[in-house]
């Protein structure tokens, strides 16, 4: 649409009583000096149609033939209705509240596993709404990213969904509205003082302990960007590892013998960002085998991961960790047994004089684990507790579960080939990992190492991951 057109339509709005100036009690007490009732819109087929068409013109760089659209309930939902049948987009429709009958469902459509949901919504203050739609749409299995919506207030709602991994589509900041208002002579000037000055002093952005949140989602930023932002020398200089070898791979070496590592070593080394080891399983590991491993992370630029898991009281954890940080860079913790195991491990770092970075495990990969919604949670608030800054250097999990730009996650479980093996574990492929599941960097094992050829099938994942976060960040 024109920019001749976006001004009749607001002119349209603005005369039908969509858009209202004056006093105005909003649902969460405050009076505003205007107003936005766009449910009078379904009165007026021409507005409507002209609503769906230009938020429908605005969402064809994102959306794919498989996208569907959901609208927030009630006055978006005929929205996005005309937006369905003019786009030939499939439509699932959320209920505020389940039926007490019948099948009881909270969406209604169909659907498949991660196919991507578009929400659509008339007005956007806190953004509270969407966030609601998309949590309830991202419980049912879709992935939700994008929001188009007509009417921004411009009180903070576009940064919170932003923080929370929905990019925003407005039609109408609300500065635009005013604009256009202005220049029809439709308001005057002391009206428009009196709108921006509400708008200014009634910001809803949310921040976490304090800390204001990052202006972009981690997952569109750059890792040159999260490295200047960050405060953990662990987390800068392994990101910055991953962009002198454009590199987010980990590979996974879960080999008894330190021949076997060492030899695999060699092999994938300049390839990957990450070597991960078991360290525990190598039966002739010595202090020998550390110096090697040592010196091939320093010759080939890669950093070392120890995946020990450790899950037990601070006091022993700092016994276990002492072995660990004079050779590693990276460990895995469990979170079960709370902040004293962090300070644990803090104090063995402080012990060595060697930093280490840890990552809590957060979610896993194989079949039957008994992760939930509520422990994953308590451990992201563990990792992103006050002191933790410089310990933490992210997490292990499935799916993205911190909105900190200086948190990475790294996604186990990836495979080119396979989708599970003879056990439990199971696969997804390196651009799933980053693209759906949000991972920074992805950690593949049995695909490259069982590969004839580990060295070429390495450099195969290196490019497929790499490539991914590329297109992630565009």
């Amino acid at each position: 649409m024109s920019l001749q057109g976006v001004e009749e339509l607001v002119l349209d709005l603005e005369n039908i009583g969509a858009i209202k100036f004056g006093e105005f009690k909003l649902k969460s007490g405050l009076m505003s000096p205007v107003y936005f009732d766009l449910r009078v819109i379904v009165s007026h087929p021409k507005i409507l149609d002209s609503v769906a068409q230009i938020m429908l013109d605005q969402i064809k760089e994102v959306q794919s033939n498989e996208s569907l659209l959901c609208g927030v309930p009630y006055t978006a939902l005929p929205i996005a209705s005309i937006m369905s049948v003019k786009g030939n987009l499939g439509m699932v429709v959320r209920r505020k509240e389940a039926k007490d009958y019948g099948t009881k469902k909270m969406v209604e459509g169909t659907w498949t596993s991660g196919q991507d949901c578009i929400i659509v919504e008339d007005v956007i203050t806190s953004g509270g709404s969407v966030k609601e739609t998309a949590q309830l749409l991202r419980e049912h299995d879709m992935k939700v990213t994008t929001c188009v919506v007509l009417l921004d207030r411009e009180q903070g709602g576009k940064q919170n969904l932003i923080n929370d991994g929905i990019n925003v589509i407005s039609i109408f900041p609300i500065s635009k509205v005013l604009d256009t208002l202005v220049k029809h002579k439709k308001i005057n000037s002391a009206t428009v003082e009196a709108v921006q000055a509400f708008i200014n002093n009634n910001q809803t952005t949310n921040s976490t302990n304090g800390v204001a949140k990052s202006e972009k989602h981690p997952e569109n930023m750059s890792f040159q960007a999260r490295s200047e932002m960050n405060v953990n020398p662990v987390t800068r200089r392994l990101l910055d590892v991953m962009l002198r070898k454009q590199s987010n791979l980990c590979v996974a070496i879960d080999k008894t013998k330190s021949s076997q590592v060492l030899e695999l070593v060699k092999k994938v080394g300049k390839s990957v960002a990450v070597v991960k080891l078991h360290s525990d399983i190598i039966e002739d590991w010595s202090s020998a085998v550390q110096e090697e491993l040592t010196s091939l992370s320093k010759e080939l630029d890669f950093m070392l991961f120890e995946d020990r898991k450790l899950a037990d009281i601070g006091n022993t954890v700092k016994h276990q960790t002492s072995s660990i940080c004079g050779w590693a860079d990276l460990l895995t913790v469990h979170g079960l047994p709370g902040p004293g195991l962090l300070q644990g491990v803090q104090a063995a770092c402080a012990d060595a004089g060697r930093q280490i970075g840890v990552l809590l495990v957060a979610e896993m990969s194989n079949a039957g684990n008994l992760f939930n919604k509520d422990y994953t949670k308590a451990v992201v608030g563990l990792g992103e507790g006050k002191g933790m800054e410089e310990l933490v250097v992210g997490f292990i999990a499935q799916s993205r579960v911190s909105q900190r730009a200086g948190m990475l996650q790294m996604t186990p479980g990836v495979h080119l080939a396979d989708s599970s093996d003879s056990g439990d574990q199971r696969y997804t492929s390196p651009g799933q990992a980053v693209l759906e599941k949000g991972a920074d960097l992805v950690i593949a094992g049995r695909g490259i190492c069982a590969d004839t050829n580990p060295e070429t099938k390495a450099e195969e994942y290196r490019q497929k991951a790499w490539d991914a976060y590329l297109q992630r960040i565009k």
